[in-house]
């Protein structure tokens, strides 16, 4: 099963945290070079000079689709494959890049 950062709305006690309901949460992480921006009142990740701490969950497959409903992939997120400051592979919702990958549409 693959991992998730959260940062936002999915973190525990927010809006959208019952989509990880009953998922295996592990040690937070941290990830370098990047910044949170507001967009429509809500948290978007970016590239910048900051380092964000979030939440890690351990997501299974069946789970995916309607997290990427949620934050609106690839209109208003992408999915992203990032690696946390202690290593771990994660996915992470972030600012599409100019140019969409198909990053964001496979499951490790």
């Amino acid at each position: 099963m693959a991992l998730l950062f959260v940062y936002g709305s999915l973190r525990q006690g927010q809006s959208a945290h019952l989509l990880l309901e009953g998922c295996r949460r592990h040690p937070d992480g941290e990830l370098s070079h990047s910044e949170l921006i507001d967009h429509n009142d809500y948290p978007m990740l970016q590239a910048g000079s900051q380092t964000v701490k979030g939440e890690v969950y351990e997501v299974p497959p069946s789970r995916w689709p309607a997290l990427d409903h949620w934050e609106e992939v690839p209109d208003v997120y992408a999915r992203m494959a990032r690696t946390l400051n202690d290593g771990r592979d994660v996915w992470v919702y972030e600012r599409p890049n100019p140019h969409p990958s198909a990053a964001a549409s496979k499951e490790r």
